[in-house]
């Protein structure tokens, strides 16, 4: 009589629900598909510049890098400069590099409202959903999978108008971890997803991420302190057109799988966050503390949501700090960009008091002596704003 064979033990983690996990901080052995990204994602940002660089397309290293350490940080970033240098392309790319799904949607100059992202009902009384309800129902439904939302033009219209629910919801910071549930984007919604999911259920989920290309001329709208709070922005301005590429059709660089765990944040909040009391936090802060008595002065100071997100950006780039690097090799500051991203892009006026601002910070972002550290990024751009003022009477952060 042979002898019966004993089955495989279950995997507890199968069936019963995950541990609960310390505040801000998910296990990386605990992500989906069971993935692994010990020692973080700095040979898999290197992977996505060949990727990219293979597809014909330049972009600086430490842009590629900033973009991808900016979506593990906060889900909403902004991508401005110059028409043609590649805003829309780069989103499309990673997410091409990292198998993430990507849906974009042009802004229409009409949008007054949130009704065509998140749906509006109709007068025989049917609930039609829009594009960004329709990707963060799949993105609820497929949790596993990273998802991005390319809004492409974003400021033809007032984002302000028709993002303002979305807003809302990106200020619902534990929503923002694996495992959180915000509130429904349209709770006032009516039909069923699939899967027993209701329109009225669909959150914005933490592996959605919604990225804005934008082109500051006279045909759009610039941005609110609502917006820019709320976003990472990274600037296109610097052209070389002697940088042309090389395509390699024949055997182009595969690409990857990243799973929507080794897109995760570590936190959403600094309070949260494991490493709160490294060095590291402790230089960020000191150094915001004294950007910010400079901006008091105007009225342009900044509170703690942009204290915390500067410094989870500098705490998710040291996992790929060697990818911070320019075209021509030399090192990109991870601090020096988050303050050129996130505090620059509040200055805006015309006046002595913003001309002693700019002066102000000049000089601190220039220091002279040695052993001073200076933010040579932050420089160049206050340098730009400085001589637009002394031209124009007027500055902001965008060309």
């Amino acid at each position: 009589m042979p002898i019966p064979t004993v089955p495989t033990p279950a995997d507890p983690r199968d069936y019963l629900p995950a541990p609960p996990r310390a505040a801000g901080h998910t296990p990386r052995d605990l992500e989906p598909n069971g993935a692994s990204s010990a020692g973080g994602v700095s040979g898999d940002i290197s992977e996505v510049q060949r990727f990219i660089a293979s597809r014909g397309f330049s972009f600086d290293p430490w842009q590629v890098a900033a973009y991808v350490t900016a979506v593990r940080t906060k889900p909403f970033v902004i991508l401005a400069g110059v028409s043609g240098t590649g805003k829309s392309a780069l989103p499309r790319l990673v997410a091409q590099a990292t198998g993430g799904v990507i849906h974009a949607v042009p802004v229409r100059p009409d949008w007054s409202d949130s009704s065509d992202l998140l749906g509006y009902q109709g007068l025989d009384g049917t609930f039609r959903p829009g594009s960004l309800l329709r990707v963060a129902a799949d993105a609820q439904l497929r949790p596993t999978e990273q998802f991005f939302f390319l809004l492409d033009e974003m400021n033809i219209a007032r984002p302000e108008y028709y993002l303002a629910e979305v807003l809302s919801r990106i200020e619902e910071t534990g929503a923002l971890l694996p495992g959180g549930t915000g509130n429904p984007l349209r709770p006032d919604a009516s039909g069923e997803v699939r899967g027993g999911l209701g329109w009225d259920a669909v959150v914005l989920p933490p592996n959605l991420t919604l990225v804005g290309s934008v082109n500051m001329d006279e045909t759009t709208f610039g941005f609110s302190r609502k917006i820019l709070d709320r976003a990472f922005v990274i600037e296109f301005s610097d052209v070389d057109l002697s940088r042309i590429g090389d395509a390699v059709e024949i055997a182009p660089t595969p690409a990857m799988t990243w799973n929507a765990g080794q897109w995760a944040r570590d936190a959403s909040t600094l309070a949260e966050h494991p490493a709160r009391h490294e060095a590291l936090v402790g230089q960020v802060i000191s150094t915001l503390v004294e950007i910010n008595e400079m901006l008091a002065e105007s009225q342009l100071h900044f509170g703690y949501r942009v204290r915390d997100e500067i410094a989870l950006f500098c705490l998710a780039a040291q996992e790929s700090e060697a990818s911070f690097q320019t075209a021509d090799g030399g090192q990109i500051d991870a601090l020096d960009l988050a303050i050129s991203m996130k505090v620059l892009p509040r200055i805006q006026g015309s006046g002595s008091a913003v001309g002693r601002l700019l002066e102000m910070l000049s000089a601190w972002a220039s220091p002279v002596g040695a052993g001073s550290r200076g933010f040579p990024v932050s420089a160049e751009r206050i340098e730009l704003m400085r001589d637009r003022l002394t031209k124009t009477g007027f500055t902001n952060y965008w060309l």
